[in-house]
């Protein structure tokens, strides 16, 4: 009776032929190559969107649309604030004076110069005065020597005339042998003497002429540099007094509502400190365009920037259906605003609290993109956005996008916070 067999019949063979060398050794099945390379696909696409792609940071918030211009009215010099009777809601007018400002120095060239103007004044009506006085007394003189020369000529000729008569009656003589011939010549000489004496005391007269005429172009002269000089005080005052109304007075370059006073009577100003801001609501009537006001926490306030993306949608639309208005951000506060200044804009006080709850917020501006395609005019991240009218005063939320970095640079530092490697 044969022995039971505790052995597969494959082991013993196994056993007996252990090389089998011809046959082909099956390491993995094509099911496991499809799923490696599924994997390094997928680390692959991984890593490329880790260094390619982009993440964008973004920070929610809310606000208000509104039409209008929102101006900043800035100094326009620097110097103490002295007076900026101004309060919110207040309307102003373009060109009131809105603030003084101290001008210390030039208010010391202003006065120097009506102390000078005052002087040369004083001067020309001295001179005018005294002046006259002296031409006067001057002409007087002149005119009593002239009478006196003009008496002397005419005696002087009268007695050349006796001269002449004589020399006539001597010459007679001479003929005759009565007398001698150096009493005529004598006589000639007196005649000659007399017509000299006459034309020295007419040389007199025409240099006394000389002297009244250079007299008055003196005192003309001098009345004519007094007055030039006059004329350039008064043109430097005028000057310096525009120059400090100017540099004082701060007048308003639009028209519109005080909606934030942003400066106090008292403090330093320098060129290009807000003042205060000035909302005009009849802005929109004429150019239709409407801007959101966005209020931003306290703590992100600072991250963001003019230029930067902003996404808004209006209170009244689904973003789920229709997506978000593309806009850019305009401007930024640099401080936090008021209540006051809050409640100008959103003309709600719920939403005011609400927003105030997370402490005193940034004001940002933003601008919609146009398109004149869409219903509403404005381009949006859907196709053509919702057929609504897109009105002033809708409260709305937003997203601004402050960052776009790549993925991995969010992972480096995440790991390193992981393994406490800061």
């Amino acid at each position: 009776m044969a022995a039971p067999s505790f052995f597969r019949k494959s082991a013993l063979e196994k056993l007996s032929t252990p090389e089998k060398l011809d046959q082909l050794i099956k390491v993995t099945s094509p099911r496991a190559w499809i799923a490696l390379l599924t994997i390094v696909i997928a680390l692959v696409t991984a890593l490329s969107w880790g260094f390619m792609g982009r993440v964008k940071t973004k920070i929610n918030t809310a606000g208000i649309l509104l039409g209008g211009e929102v101006y900043d009215v800035v100094s326009t010099t620097q110097g103490q604030l002295l007076e900026l009777d101004i309060e919110v809601g207040e309307q102003v007018a373009k060109g009131d004076i809105i603030a003084t400002i101290d001008q210390p120095e030039l208010l010391q060239q202003v006065q120097a110069a009506e102390a000078s103007l005052v002087e040369r004044r004083y001067e020309l009506e001295q001179l005018q005065v005294y002046g006259s006085k002296d031409a006067q007394i001057q002409g007087d003189l002149l005119e009593q020597s002239r009478r006196s020369i003009q008496q002397q000529i005419r005696t002087t000729e009268k007695n050349i005339v006796f001269l002449k008569q004589q020399l006539a009656t001597e010459r007679e003589l001479l003929e005759k042998g009565l007398i001698t011939k150096p009493q005529v010549v004598g006589s000639e000489q007196a005649v000659e003497n007399a017509q000299n004496q006459i034309e020295g005391l007419k040389a007199q007269l025409v240099q006394m002429t000389s002297q009244a005429l250079n007299a008055g172009f003196n005192q003309q002269q001098q009345l004519t540099v007094v007055q030039q000089r006059i004329a350039q005080e008064e043109l430097r005052l005028e000057q310096l007094r525009e120059q400090y109304e100017t540099k004082s007075a701060i007048r308003s370059p639009h028209d519109g509502e005080v909606v934030e006073v942003l400066s106090t009577s008292g403090e330093m100003v320098g060129l290009g400190t807000p003042l205060f801001k000035l909302k005009n609501d009849l802005a929109i009537a004429e150019n239709g365009n409407i801007r959101g006001i966005l209020y931003v926490p306290s703590q992100d306030g600072k991250k963001i920037k003019v230029g930067m993306e902003a996404l808004v949608v209006p209170a009244t639309v689904k973003p789920q259906e229709h997506g978000y208005m593309k806009a850019k951000v305009t401007y930024v506060s640099a401080f936090p605003v008021t209540q006051q200044g809050m409640m100008t804009s959103m003309k709600n006080d719920q939403l005011v609290n609400n927003m105030l709850r997370m402490g005193a917020p940034y004001e940002v501006y933003v601008e919609f993109e146009k398109n004149p395609q869409a219903y509403s005019g404005y381009e949006w991240t859907s196709a053509k956005g919702p057929e609504i009218t897109i009105n002033a005063g809708t409260s709305c939320s937003g997203k601004i996008t402050v960052k776009q970095e790549p993925p991995i640079a969010m992972v480096v530092p995440a790991l390193k916070k992981f393994f406490d490697l800061y």
